[in-house]
């Protein structure tokens, strides 16, 4: 019995040794932090360039990228620039992802709520009368001038370096960027329903 017992602790202790020694000091820390924060501060200085040109190349190659971190970075970037051309370039490349726009719709003043429900029957309308609605971005058509609704041939978003129109249904509505990085408007019911779109990886 004696035997088992030395023979388990050994056991415990070989085994646990690697446990405490892959355990990491507060030194180790702070370096894989400094690595992390050295690496990032390499992207932002990429896109802080003083040379437009320079930022404008860093901020498309990283949307480009397929890195969801790199892409969130330079859209960010991009959106809350006071370069209405950079602004344009990163609402570009958001689109070029093919992401799904998340309409809200906020419907609690439109005279006829029956209507403004029936608008969103692939969506839901919730107690407050707000509409909630998802709308899959395809690819860029050329000869329509528009990025179509996927899996179809109907256009749903054209962008402009001043506003992106959305068509969700049979007309199309003006949106601009505003401070929080979402696109804003309203939609034509009676009278017309503020909306926001968040725009984000």
């Amino acid at each position: 019995m004696k035997i088992l017992v030395l023979a388990t602790a050994a056991s415990c202790a070989a085994f646990g040794a690697p446990a405490l020694a892959q355990s990491l000091s507060p030194a180790d820390i702070l370096a894989k932090v400094e690595e992390k924060t050295k690496v990032t501060n390499g992207y932002q200085n990429l896109l802080n360039d003083p040379d437009p040109a320079r930022s404008m190349a860093a901020m498309e190659v990283m949307l480009e990228s397929g890195d969801a971190k790199l892409q969130r970075m330079a859209l960010e970037y991009g959106l809350y620039s006071p370069n209405q051309q950079v602004r344009y370039t990163a609402l570009k490349g958001f689109l070029d992802g093919q992401p799904v726009l998340r309409l809200k719709v906020d419907g609690s003043r439109v005279k006829d709520p029956s209507d403004f429900r029936r608008s969103f029957r692939s969506g839901t309308v919730d107690a407050a009368k707000i509409g909630f609605l998802s709308l899959k971005v395809g690819e860029f058509d050329p000869e329509q001038s528009c990025y179509v609704t996927s899996g179809t041939n109907d256009c749903l978003v054209r962008l402009s370096e001043t506003e992106v129109s959305v068509r969700p249904w049979s007309a199309w509505f003006s949106t601009t960027l505003d401070d929080q990085g979402q696109l804003v408007g309203e939609v034509g019911f009676e009278p017309p329903a503020p909306v926001t779109i968040p725009v984000s990886n």
